[in-house]
C-alpha cells in the first residue's frame, strides 16, 4: 500500500506540473496563470522527497551540487550588484527563475529514481508503473490536443503562425520544452525498465505502441512550435525524437544488453568500443527514419513549408538565424567590458538591452565573466562524472545514463547557439539529469560494494 501510495503522488505530481505547463501554452499572453497547480506540484514533490529521508538511513549530497551552489551565489552576487530589481525574475520566477526550474526538474528526477528502485526489485510494480505510465500518456494525449485545438482557432490563413502574436513565443515556447523533457525521459525509461524486466510479446507491443505515440506527439508538439513561432522548440523537439528513437533501436535491434551489463561506463568505453560502434550505427538508423517518417507525414498530409517560421515563410531567408548570427558582433564588446567578473547588464552598458549574443556559453563570459565560465564547467564536469559512475552497474542504470548524457550533449549543443544562460528548460534538464541528492540503505550500500567487486573480478 505503501508503495502504491508513493508512485499515485508521484504521478499526480508530474500530471498537475504538465497541467500547469500546457495551461499557460494555451493562454498565451495571460501572465501566469494556474500558479496553485504549480505550488501544488512542488508541494507533492517536496512531501515525497520527505517521505524519503524519513525511511532511508543515508542522504547523500552530490559533490557537483556544493558547486552548484557556488555557481548559484556568484549568479546572485553579480545580479545584486548589477541588476537588483530583477533578483527574482531572474532566480524564482516562472518565466526565467534559474534556481525554480532546477528544482523541479530535480524533484522529478529524485521522486523517478524511487520509482526505478522498485521496480528492478518486483516485476509486480513494474506492472503497477506500466499502468500510471500509459495512464500518463492519455493524459499526455488529451493536454496536447486541448492545447492545439485551441490555439488552431486563432491560426493566421496566410501562414501557420498565430494571430496576434506580438513576439509573446518564447514562455510557451520553453514551457513545451519542459513538457516534452518530462515525456521523453518517461518514455524512455519505461522503454528501458520493460526491455530489462519482461519479455513477452505483449511487452513488446504495448512498448511499440506507446512508442509510436510518443513520437507522433513529438512531432505534433514541432508543428505546434511553428503556430507559436518558435524555431527554438522546433529544434528542441526534433533532438528529443532523434535521441529516443536511438535508443529505441540501439536496445532492440543491438545486443545492448550484453554490452551495458554490469560495466562501468566512461568515455573510452562509450565511444573507442564495441559500444560505440553500435550507438554510432543506431544514430545512422535513427537519423534515416526520422527523416522518412518526417518527409512522409509533410508528403501525407500535403503541407506547406512556405507557411512555417523555420522556411522563413517562403522568403528564402531564416530571419531568426540570420540575426543570431549578426549578435555575435556585439560578444568581443561585452565581453571586453567586464571580462573577468562579468556583469548581468553587460548589453544595455554596452550595444542596448536585448542584444546579448544568442548563446548560452557566450553569455556565460560576457555576463559572468570568466569566474563564472570556470564556476559552472568545473561543476558540469563533476555531474557528468558522477553520472558515468554508475551505482550499480545494472543494464537499465547504464543505458539510462547514456540516455540522459546523450540528451544533454544534444540540447547543451542546441543552448550553445541559440539561448540566452537564463534559459528555463536547460536548468530544468540540469536538474532532471543531475539531481544533487541520492538516497541509499544500509542494504544498497552493500549491494553496490559487493557488485563493484565482483565486477573487478570480471
Amino acid at each position: 500500500m505503501i508503495v502504491l501510495a508513493r508512485f499515485t503522488l508521484f504521478f499526480m505530481m508530474i500530471s498537475s506540473l504538465l497541467i500547469y505547463l500546457f495551461t499557460n501554452i494555451k493562454l498565451i499572453g495571460e501572465g501566469s496563470p494556474a500558479l496553485v497547480v504549480l505550488a501544488f506540484s512542488v508541494l507533492l514533490g517536496g512531501l515525497l522527497i520527505v517521505l524519503e529521508v524519513l525511511l532511508k538511513q543515508n542522504v547523500y549530497i552530490k559533490k557537483s551540487f556544493l558547486f552548484l551552489i557556488l555557481f548559484f551565489t556568484y549568479v546572485i552576487v553579480n545580479i545584486t550588484l548589477n541588476r537588483p530589481n530583477d533578483l527574482k525574475a531572474l532566480l524564482l520566477a516562472t518565466s526565467g527563475g534559474i534556481i525554480l526550474f532546477y528544482i523541479l526538474g530535480s524533484l522529478v528526477s529524485t521522486n523517478l529514481l524511487y520509482i526505478k528502485e522498485k521496480i528492478l526489485n518486483s516485476n509486480q510494480f513494474l506492472n503497477m508503473f506500466n499502468f500510471f505510465y500509459t495512464a500518463f500518456s492519455f493524459l499526455f494525449l488529451v493536454l496536447f490536443l486541448d492545447t492545439f485545438a485551441t490555439l488552431m482557432e486563432n491560426v493566421r490563413t496566410d501562414l501557420f503562425l498565430l494571430a496576434d502574436l506580438d513576439g509573446m513565443y518564447q514562455r510557451p515556447g520553453t514551457f513545451l520544452v519542459i513538457s516534452f523533457f518530462i515525456y521523453s525521459f518517461m518514455t524512455a525509461f519505461f522503454l528501458f525498465v520493460n526491455k530489462y524486466a519482461k519479455k513477452s510479446k505483449i511487452s513488446v507491443l504495448m512498448s511499440f505502441v506507446l512508442f509510436g505515440l510518443y513520437c507522433l506527439l513529438t512531432i505534433g508538439g514541432m508543428l505546434l512550435s511553428q503556430m507559436i513561432g518558435s524555431n527554438n522548440t522546433l529544434v528542441n523537439l526534433g533532438g528529443l525524437l532523434f535521441a529516443t528513437t536511438i535508443f529505441y533501436i540501439f536496445m532492440n535491434f543491438t545486443k545492448s544488453e550484453n554490452m551495458l551489463s554490469y560495466i562501468k561506463l566512461n568515455i573510452k568505453k562509450i565511444f573507442l568500443s564495441k559500444l560505440g560502434s553500435k550507438l554510432f550505427g543506431s544514430i545512422f538508423i535513427s537519423l534515416f527514419v526520422v527523416l522518412v517518417l518526417l518527409v512522409g507525414l509533410i508528403n501525407y498530409l500535403d503541407i506547406d513549408l512556405d507557411q512555417f517560421r523555420i522556411f522563413g515563410f517562403g522568403s528564402g531567408e531564416v530571419s531568426s538565424i540570420s540575426s543570431r548570427l549578426e549578435l555575435w558582433n556585439n560578444f568581443t564588446i561585452q565581453f571586453d567590458y567586464n571580462p573577468i567578473f562579468g556583469n548581468m547588464a553587460v548589453d544595455a552598458l554596452t550595444t542596448g538591452e536585448g542584444t546579448y549574443t544568442h548563446s548560452f556559453i557566450a553569455t556565460l563570459l560576457t555576463h559572468l565573466g570568466m569566474v563564472g565560465f570556470i564556476l559552472f564547467f568545473i561543476y558540469l564536469f563533476i555531474a557528468i562524472k558522477e553520472k558515468l559512475k554508475n551505482s550499480n552497474n545494472l543494464y537499465v542504470n547504464n543505458l539510462f545514463a547514456l540516455y540522459s548524457l546523450i540528451v544533454f550533449a544534444g540540447i547543451f549543443a542546441i543552448a550553445s547557439f541559440g539561448t540566452f544562460i537564463t534559459w528555463i528548460p536547460f536548468w530544468f534538464l540540469l536538474g532532471l539529469i543531475f539531481p544533487p541528492i541520492v538516497f541509499k540503505n544500509r542494504k544498497e550500500l552493500n549491494f553496490e560494494k559487493s557488485n563493484i567487486n565482483s565486477t573487478k573480478q570480471l
